[in-house]
């Protein structure tokens, strides 16, 4: 080995000395620092869950007419506390056998690293001089080469040992926490599917609620009218080809009293087999043959039925409105108890009663030559049927006046 060899070998093996005291023991200093903060951050979120599941427990155990419900939430929390707890130790494990440890051995390693370069320093410098002393100069490079082999692999090891330190004592770490996930993981999650279980069997043990489509807004439907409009305002009913052709038309013929073309926002399908309500599916075509709702209910015909019947009025709009989605909303078992009572009521009512007649046929359409005739032999239109005269029970209350500007009447 020549003398730049020589020399090489020598400032490596400064160099990780250097490395050891200037990068290496002050860069385990500060992981000290941050596994501390580690340690005290998990602490804090371990004092957070341990409140967090305690208030859970609580909470199922005061569960009194869902007893299965509140047990699962007490298994829950018990689960996530021992959870909890367990992590806890193996922090615990950390904190002692490796920021410790680290923290020892950087404090011992600052003068024992100091103290090997400074003793390499003088024997190199030793050397050196008795290579120049000697007569037989071959001998003493040997020597002084040989010291500079050793020392540069001790310094090497001394490096790795300090790395290996590190690498062991963080696979510890990660060990622990494989060993509690495979010993608790598996069974946890067998637990977690049986919880499931049950809180899936109490949901199909609810009760089936009924589902109301709401098109403008939640409108209250009172009882079902008792019997059918009047035959007077059907007996206008074209087909629905001519009211489809003549939208327009029909929309405005039922201010005049006879059926209008209408348009199914939502679907109507009445549960039970009432024969008063009438079913159709939404975007359908309905022909309304009263003016007015009543209590909340129309009276029509839709396509797909060859019988009339009644519907709610907010289940229908104009021709140019269109068809809106299905908006599903769960009512209370209050209001639905209380719409199931009044629909079997008017069921009962309709059976009662007997059911509407059959609307006529449309007729057939009037020759040129007749068709003044039939104008004017056609009946004049009456504005109150028979029987459906609001006013005809309305009383008047007698009143009377004290106005002086009257003129006084002698009699």
């Amino acid at each position: 080995m020549d003398r730049t060899g020589v020399d090489q070998l020598h400032f490596s093996t400064l160099d990780i000395y250097s490395h050891l005291l200037d990068e290496f023991n002050p860069s385990l200093h500060r992981l000290v620092s941050l596994g501390d903060s580690y340690v005290q951050a998990f602490q804090g979120l371990a004092d957070k869950s341990d409140a967090y599941f305690t208030a859970l427990s609580r909470m199922g155990e005061r569960a009194c007419h869902s007893r299965s419900l509140g047990d699962v939430l007490v298994q829950l929390a018990e689960s996530q506390r021992k959870l909890t707890s367990e992590l806890e130790g193996i922090f615990r494990w950390f904190q002692m056998e490796v920021l410790q440890e680290m923290d020892n051995n950087v404090r011992m390693d600052v003068d024992y690293i100091a103290s090997s370069k400074k003793h390499y320093e003088h024997e190199h410098h030793h050397a050196a001089v008795q290579e120049r002393q000697q007569r037989s100069r071959a001998t003493a490079q040997d020597d002084h080469r040989r010291f500079l082999r050793v020392s540069h692999l001790e310094a090497l090891q001394e490096e790795e040992r300090r790395y290996r330190f590190l690498a062991e004592k963080h696979c510890g770490f990660v060990q622990s926490l494989t060993r509690l996930m495979n010993k608790t993981g598996r069974s946890l999650q067998q637990r977690a599917e049986g919880w499931t279980q049950e809180v899936s069997a109490t949901r199909r043990q609810e009760p089936r609620m009924h589902s109301v489509e709401v098109v403008r807004g939640r409108e209250e439907l009172g009882t079902v009218p008792s019997r059918a409009p009047s035959p007077e305002s059907r007996s206008s009913l074209g087909s629905f080809s001519e009211l489809q052709g003549g939208a327009g038309g029909g929309a405005g013929g039922g201010a005049g009293g006879g059926a209008r073309a209408m348009r199914a926002l939502v679907a109507h399908q009445p549960s039970g087999a009432s024969s008063t309500l009438l079913p159709f599916n939404r975007g359908e075509l309905i022909s309304v043959m009263v003016q007015q709702p009543r209590n909340g209910w129309l009276y029509g015909r839709a396509e797909s039925s060859v019988r009339p019947g009644w519907f709610p009025a907010s289940y229908v709009g104009s021709l140019d409105e269109p068809p809106k989605s299905n908006v599903s909303s769960n009512l209370s078992l209050r209001s639905m108890s209380t719409t199931s009572s009044q629909l079997s009521q008017s069921g009962s009512s309709f059976q009662s009663h007997a059911p509407p007649p059959p609307a006529p046929p449309p007729p057939a359409p009037p020759s040129s030559s007749s068709s003044s005739q039939t104008t004017k032999d056609r009946p004049p239109h009456e504005l109150f049927p028979r029987g459906t005269n609001p006013f005809a029970t309305v009383k008047l209350k007698p009143t009377s006046t004290n106005d002086r500007s009257a003129p006084k009447l002698r009699r």
